[in-house]
């Protein structure tokens, strides 16, 4: 069930990306391609980059937690 919600979120951004955003689009084109280069599917590829973002966001957040005063 968590796979086809995350499968609809991702379908509904490229909607969107196709009527409202080229550069999104054009984004999404290049993604698909990696994932085609790299034998996995555009939906693994999405979350593997989102994974990361969400991985490095964390990794700085505490970066600057252990670094400031607090």
């Amino acid at each position: 069930m968590t796979g086809e919600i995350f499968n609809k979120m991702v379908d509904d951004l490229v909607d969107f990306a196709i009527k409202y955003d080229e550069e999104l689009a054009s984004g999404i084109k290049w993604l698909d391609i990696q994932a085609q280069k790299e034998g996995v599917s555009f939906y693994d590829k999405v979350y593997q980059v989102l994974l990361k973002k969400d991985t490095q966001d964390k990794a700085k957040q505490c970066f600057l937690f252990k670094n400031s005063d607090g």
